[in-house]
Formats: C-alpha cells, structure tokens, sequence
C-alpha cells in the first residue's frame, strides 16, 4: 500500500499548549489576533496589521468539512488490511488540507467487508483523540444504488444490493451507531423502508447514484431524504433534454445538494448553474477524494478495483473517461467554487465550513469564533488572482498543525 506521498512527516501534528493565529475573521474581514491554549479559543484582539504577502487576504475561519472522504494519502478507507493506524493517517493528511473534521465513507462492497471497514472506523474513533475529534460519524455510499452502467458509477455491480433494513441496521450496528449520511437509490424495491427508518435514526438519507423518476423523487422526499450526492454525477451520460432526475433534483427546494466542484466532475458554467439553482443556502462543498488525494499521478485502489489519477488531477477508472473519485482536497474545491461558481469567497467557504454542520452536526456546533469556545479554526491565504487557497495553520481542539511555511 502506497504512504503519504507528497504529505510527508505527520510527527509535528500533536497535542498543542497555545497557538496564534492572526488573519482577516471569517465572516466579517476584520483584521484580529486570536490566542488558543488548552485546545479553546483564549483572546481574540483587534490586529493593527496583517502580515499578507502582496495580493494574498490572509484569513481565520471554521475549519473545512467534507462530508465525503473514501480515502486520502495513499490509503483507501475500504481496503480490508487498513486498520486504525492507517485511519489516523488519513486524518492526519486532511487536517493538513486545513480540514478539521470529515465523513470517512465507505462504498458499496460485499456486505461483510462493508461491516468490517465501519467497524475499524468505529474502533479508532473510540481508541484515537484525533480520529474522535475530525470524524464525528461515517457516510456509506452504497450498496442499495442503481445496478446499471451509468448511474452506478465506479461501484462494483457484484456488490450492489436492494435496500433492505436488516443490512442497514447491521451497518449501524458495526458503526457503532455512528451511520450519519446513507446514500442510496430511491426507486429501488425497498428504498422507502429504509429510508423512513433510517431518518427515523436521524441519518441524513441522500439521492445518489440513480436512475429515478419524479415520482420516486417525491415519494423519497416524504419519507424523509434530504440530500443529493454528488449531484450531476453518478448519472447517465446522457439524458432526455427536459425530463431528467437531474433537473428534478435541482428543482426540488426541499433537498439539499453537495457537490464536487474540482473542474472534473463539475465544469466552469455547470459550475455556475447547479449552485444558482439550489443557492448557497441548500448547497454544500465536497471532494469525493479517495486514495490518490495528496498523491502524485499513478494507480490507487478503490475498494477492490484500481484507479488512475492522471497528470491533471482526474481519477478515471483504467482506459475509460469514468470518474472513480477524485483527488480533491478542500481547498481546492472551495477555491473553484468561486472562480467558476460565481460565489465569492465568504460565501464559497461557508459551503465547506458551516452548511455541514447544519446537514451533520458535531459536539460543538454552531460554530462560534469567541473567547472560550473550542478551537476548530484554520489560517489560509486567499490570492483572488491566480483563485488559490492555501491553508497554513490548522488547530482543532487540543491539535494543530502547520501546513505552509
């Protein structure tokens, strides 16, 4: 199994006695000095400057969250041998993205392994301060999905399955309870029982990888959906022009929607529609990432298939355009979301900081940048120019780490 590749020596992320972090406040811009110890927020001082490079906004805001992480670092969530170490590491990885907190997902697989990958989540989580802090629950993106090309997607058609309760509750039961997002295919035998249970547990049921109609639309929506994944991808290259599940979806106000927005899986004036359509207000940022996140171009494992990260940035499954993931950071996603979404920058980081934790809150949640409360906070430079995004400090909790000089 590859390392950490191009994420180097995770040895400087540890327990932290106090930190400064100095930039312009999320989401008003004043300029302010904020001191942390014993992993909560002590002072927060006006700064009379700002040590910002010319053309670069240095700012202080929530840390990312993502709520669709199957791998990161080399390392793939839903790889049998993977074990707790090789789940810190990947924690370790994405809190240097200037991620605090995320949903380590595990897609669809013969239901055994399934259990097995949530319950090594479930045993770091309980064994690891780190993994407990960044990861308050698990999304499983899978196997009650469309069988067919397509929709499916990079998952294997061996292993997917018709929604049924006793499998989704065997999935809470390896978790541990901790199942926060289930994404699932609402048109399929079964999909409104476990969906009505499912929100019944306070899981957030989401519209993923599918081929319904508006019916089956509606009738997921009364029994308690809220979400789509990924949407515009996992789809049908091609679809008729005016009746289709994707414009049903984004037409819908009553379901919110994440999205990739890595220039992959989501292009420039897409971009641009699909979150003028749901607005910032039921829109949330993902990336999808998987293994080669963080990785140089090469082959990565995606549960038992390989995939392809190429020169560009895109994972493909091998010899085919298909999208099997990606190798998005936070960052990177948030970034394009303002050059090619039309968002500006408050607006586009909301989208991957604090829209999340309205869909998945954790412990501390809502947010609040203010003396004594927990420190989950991330120091990035901003340069509109060239629309880059480069986290420098990331604290959360009793954690921190530097990520650029």
């Amino acid at each position: 199994m590859a390392r950490y590749g191009e994420h180097g020596d995770m040895s400087n992320i540890d327990r932290l006695s106090s930190v400064v972090l100095s930039g312009r406040r999320f989401p008003d811009g004043q300029p302010i000095r904020i001191e942390v110890a014993d992993g909560k927020i002590q002072s927060i001082q006006p700064a009379a400057g700002l040590d910002e490079p010319a053309g670069v906004q240095r700012w202080v805001g929530p840390g990312f969250y993502d709520l669709q992480v199957n791998g990161f670092a080399g390392i793939d969530l839903g790889d049998p041998r993977v074990g707790v170490a090789e789940v810190r590491r990947v924690c370790e990885a994405v809190l240097r993205t200037g991620c605090t907190r995320f949903l380590p997902t595990i897609i669809t697989g013969d239901i055994e392994e399934m259990c097995g990958r949530l319950a090594t989540i479930r045993q770091a989580i309980e064994a690891d301060p780190l993994v407990a802090a960044m990861c308050p629950g698990v999304h499983v993106e899978g196997p009650f999905i469309h069988p067919e090309d397509g929709p499916r997607g990079a998952h294997p058609r061996e292993h997917v399955r018709q929604p049924n309760l006793a499998d989704y509750r065997r999935f809470q039961e390896a978790s541990g309870g901790r199942v926060k997002i289930l994404t699932l295919a609402p048109e399929q035998p079964g999909a409104l029982e476990v969906i009505e249970a499912a929100a019944r547990d306070g899981v957030v049921v989401s519209l993923g990888h599918h081929r319904a109609d508006e019916a089956a639309i509606e009738a997921a929506i009364a029994a308690g959906a809220k979400m789509c994944t990924h949407l515009g991808n996992g789809a049908d290259a091609q679809l008729p022009r005016n009746d289709n599940y994707i414009w049903w979806q984004l037409g819908e106000d009553r379901l919110w929607a994440s999205f990739v927005t890595d220039g992959h899986h989501l292009r420039g004036a897409t971009i641009r529609a699909v979150l003028r359509a749901k607005t910032p207000q039921r829109s949330v940022l993902i990336t999808d990432a998987m293994a080669a996140a963080g990785m140089p171009p090469g082959r990565y494992p995606l549960g038992k298939s390989e995939v392809v990260k190429t020169e560009e940035g895109r994972v493909c499954l091998p010899g085919t355009p298909y999208l099997a993931g990606s190798a998005a950071e936070m960052p990177l996603v948030i970034a394009r979301a303002v050059a090619n979404g039309g968002l500006d920058l408050v607006e586009a980081v909301r989208l991957g900081t604090l829209q999340p934790a309205v869909l998945v809150p954790g412990p501390d949640d809502p947010w609040s940048c203010a003396a004594g409360q927990p420190a989950n906070l991330v120091e990035f430079d901003w340069d509109a120019a060239a629309a880059t995004l480069t986290p420098r400090q990331t604290v959360l909790h009793g954690f921190s780490v530097r990520s650029a000089s």
